[in-house]
């Protein structure tokens, strides 16, 4: 994978979430910022990109536009399988998962 654009803000922790997992993956991308407390996020330009206005989004090389951190990082998963950002056993996945998704879905503002 190649010549993947991910727009963020940095101080948002899914856009964290997406860094760690690329520079886990090893995987080179252009870093597009979006400073939210400016509302750079809801200028036309990036809602041509996101029509939704959030952070992340992650443009692949095809040009596929993909949101969500935990979506981003399955993906980034599945199509770049070493190393591994998952425990190989069943119960493992299913405890990341878990604590992926308190964070995510519980303690996340809205």
């Amino acid at each position: 994978m190649s010549n993947i654009v991910l727009h963020n803000y940095y101080r948002s922790s899914t856009s964290y979430r997406v860094r760690i997992a690329l520079e886990m993956k090893g995987l080179s991308y252009d870093y597009v910022p979006h400073h939210l407390r400016h509302g750079e996020h809801l200028e036309a330009a990036y809602l041509a990109v996101n029509p939704q206005g959030l952070v992340p989004a992650l443009i692949c090389n095809d040009g596929t536009l993909l949101t969500q951190s935990l979506a981003i990082i399955e993906f980034l998963d599945e199509t770049t399988p070493e190393p591994p950002l998952l425990p190989k056993d069943p119960l493992g996945r299913a405890r990341v998962r878990m604590l992926a998704q308190m964070i995510a879905c519980d303690i996340h503002p809205v």
